[in-house]
């Protein structure tokens, strides 16, 4: 039988011994990302970011997506309604039928809020108590799912995850996935994540985000 925790540890020991090593550069590669909702509405900044690091395709209802050539789905401006039907797994709109396929296919998806909902999420406005119980339950089901909840601006210019100390970790491990408190976790190219940590986010329904330098990225939520 394979002891996956002692593999764990013999991966870090190689690794710490690689860490001074330098890769060879990879050419930049725009990955396709899939954006529901108008586009023209976007700040012309942002949609210059989200365009330099995506492939932006645009969602067109009366075409059937092939969810296996993008890296990503991201749905802007998403209302509170498709917001609940996610979580119940209600299906009568495009939208809610393609957010469905996404988390049935383990496709990662985010989705962009719409600013007065986003902000009764994050706490930053107040609501009616039991009313504000019942969301946060709706989202903990989403991030259960897979799905991430964000804003446009942290979506487009993601900050690196690190450490207490200033530089940015080099290895993540089992520990860190386990550790870290959000369900995205931002790392740069030249990061190491170790075989189990990749287990240990799919179980958890978080994310290992890889950026390089510019802020490009590309997502592990699950093997297909």
């Amino acid at each position: 039988m394979i002891d996956r925790h002692m593999i764990e540890q013999i991966v870090e020991e190689v690794v710490k011994n690689l860490l001074g090593a330098t890769s060879a550069p990879n050419p930049k590669m725009k990955h396709n990302l899939l954006a529901v909702g108008d586009l023209n509405r976007i700040d012309p900044a942002l949609l210059e970011v989200l365009e330099a690091n995506w492939n932006i395709l645009p969602y067109d209802s009366s075409e059937n997506p092939q969810l296996h050539t993008v890296m990503k789905v991201i749905f802007l401006d998403a209302s509170q309604d498709l917001f609940v039907k996610g979580a119940l797994g209600i299906c009568d709109t495009p939208e809610s039928e393609l957010l469905s396929a996404c988390i049935i296919d383990y496709v990662p998806v985010t989705l962009i809020p719409k600013t007065n909902l986003y902000k009764i999420l994050n706490g930053e406005k107040k609501t009616n108590g039991e009313y504000f119980l019942s969301l946060m339950e709706y989202k903990e089901k989403l991030l259960k799912f897979g799905v991430e909840i964000n804003s446009l601006d942290d979506f487009a210019a993601p900050k690196p995850f690190s450490s207490d100390q200033p530089d940015v970790k080099k290895l993540i491990t089992q520990r860190d996935v386990q550790e870290c408190k959000k369900n995205e976790i931002l790392v740069d190219k030249e990061t190491i994540i170790t075989p189990l940590a990749r287990d240990v986010a799919r179980e958890l329904g978080k994310s290992i985000v890889v950026m390089d330098t510019k802020g490009a990225e590309s997502t592990w939520k699950w093997e297909r």
